[in-house]
């Protein structure tokens, strides 16, 4: 009798991945993807070509739980519509709590925590020790962010102890990269198109403290600079305590810096500021911010605010208010705080209602609404650099230097280009998320950024 074969023995197993969260877990999926690769899986896009499904969760605040949840669940659905598929689940959820996880989802095939690449090989049926990783070792920095854009993970973990964080529970401590494998994955990137490398970690600006004893985010963005084919490089998540106004003034004079700076206050009442353990104040994140605009006027500071911390009152909330109003962000992000465990907020008396917090958020969200329609309203009839993304019924999609991929807004170009080129564009009309501009130039080589950039010039300089 002839012995039939599936069709699915005669090829690789096939593994897509389903990524919540943040950037980093991009990094971490994007990594992994490269590892089983090179252990001889596919990586496909789509769960419905799939043999495996692997859900990379996020747990910093009880929305993300509640979505990650959610999230395997339907992977599980996805599992027994098919005889043979598999479901493992990774990430900070389940590093934090993967027990739980595992107990009252039973139908997974497996439960893993960051970075147990080892172990969920092994769950895969692969021999790690077998593994030639060498090939996907210049990808375990970076993860995609687009067309023209890559991730790259200049450090891991956090030694803080902010009370509304559980970031250092589920990633560990502070530890940075090695520079040279930096410079070696970003030149990679750069010879192979990528024209915006976004650093991130959980506090850039103190990218070398562990290994070198001292700051080398300077060091590293110059040397990033000198990288041929580069256009921006992009730092997220400047942590604030540990971020002094000399260094903001020195990181905004390197060429190739993107006018633009990731600088999460959280609060501005230094009452507040206390409690919730992020030493520092007020009065030094504005001297900090005004020095990153006093060498780049046209610049974009985007923050972060928590709002409905235990113990935040109507005088604590109006004097962060009134700190929006007057520093004038071009980005923020405003979120509602949700107790974490473990962490020492969860454990702090006088708790906000959560009506109280939601209406706080509202203030500060048609606040910041409305600056940011101002700032993008003063930049009709400037000409602007534009990372084009994608295309669309005749016209194109893209991000300006002031826009982070997935946080941050938009620009609507006139005419189809290319994804992933630069583009030189004209404003045209603004909203508070958006610009729409006309196309001049694009694919030009040399930007205004790398032209204005060591005279101090402002990059977004009338037409």
């Amino acid at each position: 009798m002839t012995k039939k074969h599936c069709a699915s023995t005669l090829r690789p197993q096939r593994v897509a991945f389903q990524t919540l969260g943040c950037a980093k877990n991009t990094v971490d999926s994007d990594s992994f993807a490269a590892v089983l690769r090179a252990a001889g899986f596919e990586t496909v896009s789509q769960p419905s070509r799939a043999d495996v499904l692997i859900v990379n969760t996020c747990g910093f605040l009880d929305d993300a739980k509640v979505e990650s949840v959610e999230v395997l669940l339907e992977a599980v659905r996805w599992k027994l519509a098919k005889d043979g598929r598999r479901v493992y689940a990774m990430g900070c959820l389940t590093q934090r709590d993967g027990g739980e996880v595992r107990d009252n989802i039973p139908e997974l095939d497996g439960v893993f925590g960051i970075g147990q690449w080892t172990q969920m090989l092994e769950a895969m049926g692969t021999n790690p020790l077998a593994l030639d990783t060498e090939s996907a070792a210049l990808t375990s920095f970076t993860g995609a962010a687009g067309p023209g854009s890559a991730y790259l993970r200049i450090s891991d973990g956090c030694s803080h102890a902010c009370a509304f964080c559980s970031i250092p529970q589920m990633r560990g401590l502070y530890r940075s990269e090695p520079m040279e494998s930096l410079l070696a994955e970003a030149k990679l990137l750069a010879a192979n198109g990528v024209k915006e490398i976004l650093l991130i970690g959980q506090e850039t600006t103190s990218y070398g403290v562990d290994l070198y004893r001292e700051r080398r985010i300077v060091e590293l963005c110059q040397r990033l600079s000198d990288l041929e084919g580069l256009h921006w490089i992009r730092i997220l998540y400047a942590h604030p305590p540990s971020t002094p106004p000399k260094l903001l003034e020195e990181l905004a004079r390197v060429p190739k810096l993107a006018p633009y700076i990731d600088f999460p206050i959280e609060h501005a009442s230094d009452r507040m500021l206390k409690l919730m353990n992020r030493r520092t104040t007020a009065a030094h994140m504005k001297e900090t911010i005004a020095a990153f605009r006093a060498v780049l006027p046209e610049s974009c500071v985007r923050t972060t605010v928590l709002v409905g911390f235990p113990g935040e009152t109507t005088e604590d909330f109006e004097v962060l208010y009134r700190f929006m109003e007057d520093v004038k962000f071009e980005r923020a992000g405003v979120f509602a705080y949700s107790p974490q465990d473990g962490t020492r907020g969860a454990t702090l008396p006088d708790p906000v209602e959560e009506g109280i917090a939601l209406d706080r958020l509202d203030q500060i969200m048609r606040l910041q609404k409305k600056i940011c329609l101002e700032r993008h309203q003063a930049l009709i009839g400037k000409q602007i650099d534009v990372l084009v993304e994608r295309n669309s019924k005749n016209q194109s999609w893209g991000r300006s230097a002031w826009d982070a991929p997935d946080i941050d807004g938009r620009v609507r170009i006139n005419e189809v280009l290319t994804p992933g080129q630069m583009a030189t564009a004209t404003v045209t009309k603004a909203y508070a998320y958006q610009l729409d501009a006309a196309s001049l130039t694009a694919g030009r080589e040399n930007s205004q950024r790398d032209i204005c950039g060591n005279y101090g010039l402002p990059v977004l300089s009338p037409r």
